[in-house]
């Protein structure tokens, strides 16, 4: 990620494991840890919304981080448009088309591909093929797990973005990932002619350092670098956050944050404001 040293930076769906790099955390769920691997990581500023409704004023950051959410959501193109007003650049990550084939997430509404700098967004229709047998092997086989880190990226779309995010919403008919397939064959022939031996060595080193280490003493040394990156950097979320509807500013009471133009009250819990708007 082309995150600058005084960067602003957001992260929508920050969950178990925000990046050390983020100045501002969202998530939709913060106590539903169904669909990620932890509990909420609330060690900086963060707030309950709804990526497709952020509650927050247009260019109110320099970046924004957004991992695993927008395969999840109703409207991608909605979301999208949320991503571009509240930054000017960011990163989105998803599973790749492959990955969603092996493992089969039935929680995930769309599939995404990338050709060339543009993201293919697909309704997911696809049957889940293997269960959970892939995420066992993941999780369970030494072998495998090591297959699946050396090619993470064959399993992973990683897209940055600068101004605007270019994308396509493509017929659920359409198979992208089968006129991909020779450009893969290619990838996966270069990385293993090209492979060093250093990058091995240090990456099963790092692999081996984060399955020795505690998950509590990882999380506080993941959270300590957090804070070398706040300082004078971190917003004053009364001083960004707007009515995640309407987008006007808002009022703050001591437990609540008023919207007078919607007549919208949003409740502050545990000093987190919780501002994902009520679709009834």
């Amino acid at each position: 990620m082309n995150v600058q040293a005084n960067d602003i930076v957001l992260e929508i769906g920050s969950g178990h494991n925000p990046s050390t790099r983020s100045n501002v955390l969202c998530d939709k769920f913060l106590v539903d840890d169904t669909q990620r691997g932890g509990q909420i990581v609330a060690d900086r500023p963060i707030v309950e919304a709804d990526g497709q409704y952020l509650p927050f004023a247009d260019n109110s950051f320099d970046y924004v981080i957004c991992r695993h959410v927008l395969e999840h959501v109703e409207d991608p193109e909605l979301m999208i448009s949320e991503l571009e007003r509240v930054a000017d650049r960011g990163y989105i990550e998803t599973p790749s088309e492959l990955g969603e084939r092996l493992y089969g997430w039935p929680y995930h509404d769309w599939i995404l591909n990338q050709v060339n700098d543009k993201l293919m967004i697909q309704k997911n229709q696809l049957d889940n093929q293997f269960g959970h047998l892939f995420h066992i092997l993941a999780s369970e086989d030494p072998n495998f797990s090591r297959f699946h880190q050396s090619y993470h990226s064959l399993f992973l779309i990683q897209y940055e973005w600068n101004e605007k995010v270019k994308y396509e919403l493509v017929s659920s008919d359409e198979s992208i990932l089968k006129k991909q397939l020779g450009d893969i064959e290619t990838l996966l022939a270069n990385k293993l002619s090209n492979r060093s031996f250093v990058r091995w060595h240090e990456k099963t080193l790092r692999n081996t350092i984060a399955n020795i280490l505690p998950t509590q003493l990882t999380r506080r040394i993941k959270s300590w670098f957090a804070q070398l990156h706040q300082s004078n950097k971190t917003p004053d979320l009364t001083e960004i956050i707007v009515c995640p509807l309407c987008k006007v500013d808002v009022e703050w009471a001591r437990d609540v944050i008023i919207c007078k133009n919607c007549k919208v009250d949003y409740p502050i819990v545990n000093h987190i404001p919780r501002l994902v708007p009520s679709m009834n």
